[in-house]
């Protein structure tokens, strides 16, 4: 059985920031529940949430260096590279060294791996099903322009200052 980590009732927080009120935390804390449901479901296939996230991206845009996937789905290049390694042991992608640069590797989906996505998307349908259920679709419209509003205002301040490193 999955261990779930429930969030501990709202406690006296000396007046600044309850973790019930804060977005940030709110919001990682919802990402770590989605993943363990979503774990569960990719299991079957031996695949990783790590490895997810980068066919996710994969699945749009092929040929992408591997920086430019780390920075997509915002992991260090060594958790990427080590993603990446165990997909191209399972045969899920390629690595094709770059004709401009030779230290980069551009990655590129094997057939095996395109075929993939018609059978896990529907996993990513599921935990967006469960996570909306009993939530009427113009909050959940709502919900989501708010939390690409958070997302666009965060990204900024990333882009914004030279000092925040990804």
């Amino acid at each position: 059985m999955i261990g779930l980590f429930i969030m501990p009732p709202k406690k006296k927080n000396n007046g600044s920031l309850p973790s019930s009120e804060s977005v940030g935390f709110l919001i990682r804390d919802t990402m770590m529940h989605l993943q363990i449901v979503l774990r569960s479901r990719l299991q079957d296939h031996n695949l990783s949430t790590a490895q997810w996230y980068l066919l996710r991206v994969l699945w749009e845009e092929e040929g992408l260096s591997q920086r430019e996937l780390s920075e997509r789905v915002c992991t260090t290049e060594p958790t990427t590279q080590s993603a990446l390694s165990r997909m191209e042991k399972q045969g899920i992608v390629k690595r094709v060294r770059s004709k401009t640069d030779r230290r980069a590797n551009h990655i590129y989906l094997t057939k095996k791996g395109r075929k993939l996505e018609p059978k896990l998307i529907p996993y990513a349908m599921d935990v967006n099903v469960l996570a909306s259920k009993n939530i009427p679709k113009k909050d959940i419209k709502a919900f989501t322009k708010v939390i690409q509003k958070i997302r666009a205002n965060v990204i900024e301040e990333i882009n914004s200052t030279g000092k925040i490193q990804r």
